[in-house]
């Protein structure tokens, strides 16, 4: 895919769509090309799942929390436990870079086949805090969070092998 943020058209569906794929890719680039060795080094002793691989299977999770379990309703399958609430970054220790990056592309492409067709004023099944978010906020949403881990996956790449730009 061309990573882009140049919408196709200027209304807000195109454009909402075209910053959240443009915020997936910078991601993925990000992890693409590091060895298996140092998709999951983490150089922060005090954060040992502050890694690219952890960081990018916790965005996968991430989308599927949001649009699966919490807009749609659907049961909420994610890897966390309350023996290990951040199950989605210890899974992907024993993943390779390969691995994780393909099961990130295939949520993300299920989430936006699951919301091609709805309406962006439509409300969550499920509330967040005192109110449901409509499918606008949460695309919004995954943008923001995507975007603010894009600039941890940079630093982390940059210390894993110098790599930066893009």
């Amino acid at each position: 895919m061309t990573r882009t943020d140049t919408p196709p058209a200027l209304d807000e569906r195109s454009i909402l769509q075209t910053m959240l794929a443009y915020v997936r890719e910078t991601a993925i680039e990000k992890v693409a090309g590091l060895s298996d060795e140092l998709v999951v080094a983490a150089p922060v002793p005090t954060s040992p799942l502050t890694n690219p691989a952890s960081l990018l299977n916790h965005l996968r999770w991430v989308e599927f929390d949001w649009i699966e379990t919490r807009f749609l309703g659907g049961e909420d399958l994610g890897p966390w436990t309350e023996e290990d609430p951040d199950g989605e970054m210890t899974e992907a220790l024993s993943m390779t870079a390969d691995e994780v990056i393909a099961a990130y592309r295939e949520q993300t492409k299920r989430c936006d086949e699951l919301v091609a067709d709805v309406d962006l004023d439509t409300l969550s099944v499920e509330a967040l805090r005192d109110f449901h978010p409509n499918l606008r906020w949460i695309l919004n949403h995954l943008v923001e969070e995507t975007a603010r881990h894009n600039g941890h996956l940079d630093i982390l790449r940059e210390l894993a092998d110098g790599s930066t730009g893009a």
